[in-house]
């Protein structure tokens, strides 16, 4: 299964003990994967669902909550070569589940979540539970960070998002395929998120891959700051040798200071070496008195070139 699924059937295994928390989960999944169909009067609802797992949550919600088993079927997605489950909330029921679930009110279907129907904190996160049993999805993180909230109508969306900010978590929205996307990138909110809805193996799984992850990123920094250290050396290094053999090919290492010599010397035996390595080499007393002969050495070479107009 996909982390996503994997997500989603563990919270449809949480518990729900309060019957508002129960009403509020199945009224977010109605909200996000539910259909209202009206046909000579009568009233009838479907659910429809990729997980097994949350057609089962389903199933037992509107077992405890009203009494009575829902049919379900299995169908095929042509066209994603996966399974579909709809399940069908009885006739008899169904306007009662509506009105229950605030998918309709006095005034006729409701697009927008009635917000004062969850308005505890027990009920705002079964809610946000549900939306995401109904239409959310999680990356893997592995790839990167980001959970989201597919929702038909903008009103629903717009809920959510002040559902979500009463949570504490800063969640956008963006228009997608004509749909109302509600998502977190940030990693510390989806694990909050998370958390507040009982995801704890999911947690503990985006945890250890954000332990591997910034080890990774260290250890890359690491070798991009020594790779880029090796670079400048070698890069001196290589200069610092050039301007020797054209000294001594333009005027004569021994027109030198006998100090300047010495560090040339020791340049041209060992062009590799560091400024570290040369200052043991040469048994000098600093690395800035090594540094000044050699930079004193550069400022030489340039200005004999300036002077002969010539190039190494």
């Amino acid at each position: 299964m996909t982390f996503s699924a994997n997500a989603k059937s563990e919270l449809t295994r949480i518990a729900l003990d309060k019957e508002c928390c129960e009403l509020a989960e199945l009224s977010a999944i109605m909200h996000t994967a539910g259909t209202i169909s009206i046909s000579g009067g009568a009233f009838s609802l479907r659910i429809d669902t990729e997980n097994p797992a949350v057609a089962r949550r389903i199933f037992l919600l509107v077992k405890s909550l009203y009494g009575l088993h829902i049919k379900t079927e299995m169908h095929t997605n042509q066209l994603k070569h996966n399974h579909i489950y709809s399940l069908y909330i009885d006739k008899s029921i169904a306007r009662m589940v509506a009105q229950d679930t605030r998918l309709i009110g006095s005034e006729g279907i409701r697009f927008g979540a009635d917000e004062t129907f969850i308005s505890s904190t027990c009920c705002r996160i079964a809610f946000v539970r549900g939306a995401f049993l109904g239409g959310g999805s999680i990356t893997n993180p592995e790839k990167r960070y980001h959970m989201e909230f597919v929702c038909s109508q903008e009103e629903f969306a717009d809920s959510l998002l002040n559902i979500i900010g009463e949570l504490g978590m800063c969640a956008k929205s963006i228009v997608r395929n004509k749909s109302y996307v509600v998502y977190l990138k940030e990693s510390d909110a989806i694990v909050t998120l998370l958390t507040m809805m009982g995801a704890h193996s999911t947690i503990l799984k985006i945890e250890n891959i954000r332990v591997v992850k910034s080890v990774r990123n260290k250890v890359n920094r690491k070798v991009n700051c020594e790779t880029g250290n090796l670079s400048k050396t070698v890069n001196a290094s290589v200069r610092q040798s050039e301007n020797i053999v054209y000294i001594k090919e333009h005027l004569g290492l021994e027109k030198l200071d006998e100090s300047l010599v010495r560090v040339a010397q020791a340049r041209l035996e060992n062009p590799q070496a560091s400024l570290g390595e040369l200052v043991d080499i040469l048994d000098a007393a600093s690395r800035s008195g090594v540094n000044h002969k050699l930079r004193k050495l550069n400022s030489i070479a340039e200005q004999l070139k300036d002077d002969k107009g010539g190039k190494v």
